[in-house]
């Protein structure tokens, strides 16, 4: 099986985690996306809040990684807690892609569709596995 490494960041204010909505599927996910030839993890990350988010970010600490099955590719997905520089907010970025960005109490996750990649952040987070 093909894999397709990942990487994406958690940005939080306070109980809340910053997600946005694809168009395509409904579904709400962190920013991030696929880490090209030359990029780390890192860079990946930081690039891709940068093209969804439009804002920078410094990363402050991996917080996990899970692969997981998705239309006949293994992705391995990083996770890295962030946070925005300069009081920015963000805005879409590609709104082709995405037309919603917002602030998601914790506790509300499981009442919305999710990425297959949000729900395994959710259950690692339930778990003790992950904490941001």
């Amino acid at each position: 099986m093909n894999k397709i490494s990942l990487a994406g960041c958690v940005i939080t204010d306070g109980n809340k985690i910053l997600l946005i909505r694809r168009i395509k599927t409904g579904w709400y996910e962190l920013p991030g996306g696929k880490i090209e030839n030359v990029e780390t993890a890192e860079e990946t990350a930081i690039r891709e809040i940068k093209e969804e988010l439009c804002v920078d970010i410094k990363i402050v600490k991996k917080i996990g990684q899970k692969d997981f099955v998705e239309k006949g590719y293994t992705m391995s997905y990083s996770w890295f807690s962030a946070s925005i520089l300069n009081n920015q907010k963000p805005t879409i970025g590609e709104p082709e892609r995405f037309d919603e960005i917002k602030y998601i109490v914790f506790e509300k996750l499981k009442e919305i569709k999710l990425s297959p990649n949000m729900e395994n952040l959710v259950k690692e987070l339930e778990s003790g596995n992950v904490s941001v």
